[in-house]
C-alpha cells in the first residue's frame, strides 16, 4: 500500500513539473477578445515576456489593439500566424506599431493618436511554414519573426489587421522570454479549450491538455486511496477498541 501511494504522489508531482516548465510558448492576452481601439487596448505588462493575443477580424472588429510602455533601443520582437484553416489560406495579416520618433503617419485604415508616428510591418508576400503547437494541440501558418528598435521611451501601440479587409482569424505574439506563474497554470485549462474552439477543433486536447486531465486523474486516486485509508483506520481503531472493552 504504501508503495503505491509513494507511486501516486511521484507521478503527481512528475505531471505538474512538467506542465509548469513546458507550459507555453507564449503567455495568452486576449484570445477573440472583440473590438479595441487606442482607449480600450489590451495593455502588454512586459513586452519582453512572451504573450500571444488572438484576433477574429470581422464587421466592427477588425482591429486589435495592444499597449505597452517602451524604452529607447529597446528591442520589439513579434510574430504574426494564422490558424491552419483553408478558407484563411490567403490571409496576410498586418501589425503597425504605433509611437513618438516612428515616420509620420502616412495612410492607414484607422485613427492614429496625435502626436505618434507609425511603423507598418506587413507579411504579404510571404509563404508561411506549418506550425504544430504540440502543447494545444493546434496548428497555424506561422510567418517569420519580426524585430523593431523602440525609437523613444513611452506608451506604444501595436495594432494588427487585415490589410485586405477580408473577414479572418490570425494571431500576433510579441515577447520571447517565458515566463509563467501560479495563477496562468490554474487558467490554464481555460485558456486551452478557447485557444482549440478559435481554431475550431475539439476543445479539448493536446499534451498540456492531457497532462492537466491525467492530473486531475491521479488526485482523484489519490482523494479516494485517503478517504479509503481514513475509513480502514478508523474501522481498525473502532474495532480494537470493542476489544479492549470485552477483554475489561
Amino acid at each position: 500500500m504504501k508503495n503505491k501511494y509513494r507511486l501516486i504522489i511521484f507521478l503527481s508531482i512528475v505531471v505538474f513539473y512538467s506542465s509548469f516548465h513546458i507550459a507555453w510558448a507564449h503567455n495568452p492576452i486576449a484570445i477573440n477578445g472583440g473590438p479595441t481601439d487606442a482607449a480600450t487596448a489590451y495593455n502588454i505588462p512586459d513586452v519582453t515576456v512572451s504573450h500571444v493575443a488572438y484576433h477574429h477580424a470581422k464587421d466592427g472588429q477588425a482591429f486589435l489593439w495592444l499597449t505597452f510602455e517602451g524604452k529607447a533601443g529597446q528591442e520589439i520582437n513579434l510574430q504574426m500566424g494564422v490558424p491552419k484553416l483553408e478558407r484563411y489560406a490567403d490571409i496576410r495579416p498586418a501589425t503597425t506599431l504605433l509611437g513618438a520618433g516612428f515616420p509620420p503617419v502616412t495612410t492607414l485604415p484607422f485613427p492614429v493618436p496625435e502626436g505618434m508616428g507609425a511603423l507598418v510591418i506587413t507579411t504579404e508576400g510571404q509563404e508561411p511554414e506549418v506550425f504544430h503547437e504540440e502543447f494545444t494541440g493546434t496548428v497555424d501558418w506561422m510567418f517569420k519573426q519580426e524585430k523593431v528598435i523602440l525609437p523613444e521611451d513611452g506608451t506604444y501601440f501595436m495594432v494588427s489587421y487585415i490589410p485586405s479587409g477580408k473577414e479572418g482569424k490570425f494571431w500576433v505574439a510579441p515577447g520571447t522570454r517565458e515566463a509563467f506563474g501560479v495563477w496562468d497554470m490554474i487558467r490554464m485549462p481555460g485558456i486551452i479549450i478557447k485557444a482549440r474552439l478559435f481554431h475550431e477543433i475539439f476543445p479539448w486536447g493536446g499534451i498540456l491538455g492531457w497532462a492537466y486531465l491525467a492530473l486531475l486523474v491521479i488526485l482523484i486516486v489519490l482523494i479516494l486511496i485517503l478517504v479509503g485509508l481514513y475509513f480502514l483506520v478508523k474501522r481498525l481503531l473502532t474495532k480494537r477498541t470493542g476489544s479492549t472493552e470485552e477483554a475489561a
